[in-house]
Formats: C-alpha cells, sequence, structure tokens
C-alpha cells in the first residue's frame, strides 16, 4: 500500500515528483519504462485532491504515452470517477465496467460485500481479492456517497451483472478446458468489456 501525504501540498508536490520522472525516462529512453508503478498512483493522488482540472489534463497525457496500457485495478476506480465528477458520465461507465473486469472483488468490496475467492485464473496479481486492500484509506474516504450508489448502481444493473457472472464462470472454466479450447474461452472473456462501448 502507498501512502497518500497529508496535505494538499505535499500531494501536489508528489504528483509533480512522479510526472517528472516519468517525463525524465521519456527524454533519457525515447519511451516510459515505469517499472516502479509511477502512472498508477497519481490517479488516486488525483483523486483525493480533487482537481479536476489537473485530472482531465492527465487523462490526456496518460491516454497519449500508455494507449494499450491494461491499467491497475485502483487506479481504474480513481480514473472512472474522476471521469463522473468531470460529468464524462458514459465514459465513467465504460472506465467502471473496465475495473469490475481486472478486478471482479473490487466493486462490492467498496460498500462492504467481500465475495469470494473463487477458483479462477488470473492474469496478475492485480486480480486477487487481496489486491483491493492496497487502496488506502485516504482514497477510500474521499469517495463521495454519490458517488458509491453510482458504482452500485451500475454493479447491481443487468449488464454488470452479467458480464461480472460471465468473466467468473469463464475463469473457472479455463481451469478445465483443453488447450485447443483454451483461446476461444481467453477470447470470450477479452470480448467481454465490448458491450460497453456503447457508453463511451
Amino acid at each position: 500500500m502507498f501512502t497518500v501525504p497529508d496535505s494538499d501540498k505535499k500531494i501536489r508536490a508528489k504528483i509533480s515528483s512522479y510526472k517528472s520522472g516519468l517525463n525524465r525516462e521519456l527524454r533519457e529512453y525515447g519511451f516510459i519504462d515505469d517499472g516502479y508503478g509511477k502512472r498508477y498512483l497519481i490517479f488516486p493522488l488525483l483523486l483525493v485532491l480533487n482537481d479536476l482540472k489537473k485530472a482531465e489534463e492527465y487523462m490526456e497525457w496518460y491516454d497519449t504515452q500508455f494507449p494499450d496500457d491494461i491499467g491497475e485495478p485502483i487506479q481504474m476506480l480513481c480514473r472512472s470517477i474522476l471521469s463522473y465528477r468531470l460529468g464524462h458520465y458514459g465514459k465513467a461507465t465504460y472506465e467502471l465496467a473496465a475495473t469490475m473486469l481486472s478486478n471482479v472483488y473490487l466493486l462490492p468490496w467498496l460498500y462492504g460485500n467481500n465475495i469470494g475467492p473463487f477458483d479462477l485464473e488470473h492474469t496478475s496479481n492485480f486480480a486477487n481479492p487481496e489486491h483491493c486492500d492496497y487502496m488506502p484509506l485516504e482514497v477510500f474516504h474521499s469517495i463521495t456517497g454519490e458517488e458509491l450508489y453510482w458504482i452500485k448502481s451500475c454493479y447491481d444493473s443487468e449488464i454488470f451483472r452479467e458480464a461480472h457472472t460471465d468473466f467468473i464462470e469463464l475463469s473457472i472454466l479455463l481451469n478445465f478446458v483443453s488447450e485447443d479450447e483454451r483461446s476461444k474461452v481467453l477470447d470470450k472473456r477479452n470480448n467481454l468489456l465490448k458491450q460497453f462501448e456503447k457508453f463511451s
């Protein structure tokens, strides 16, 4: 778990430090490696800071620099909430769906429903139920009641529920299928997010 600084001034300084480090890599190497994951940590810091202008600027920069980045669940959640605060409700809904499919435990965990764990084949440690505990308290406390209601409303909707159930069932199925069938199951699972593109 990373530590959120205890004042707005220190949060701004931390964001500036992370961005400087990322830009330094870009200047020196022509690309950003970011093994530390600074690009992800900036999102929860921006959520706590609630600087929507900086958030929008950073999201545009992030999308330019990391167009194919798979993301990290807590970062993705923070991004979806920032989009919601900016009034980009369709985009926020799509990003929330992407968050749900990156870690099936995270959204229900937000309102105290600890589901699972399920016997899933995870693509990374980010998808494990324990990863939810990496969310700093300051980040959780910065999510408003309205935002929690929106998250739960989305999660309880038919399209989210079906995608959530399908993802879990397909992930469990991967434990039993042959190598020939495996790619078909993975394709089905990887395509679950496409139905949410209508929101973006």
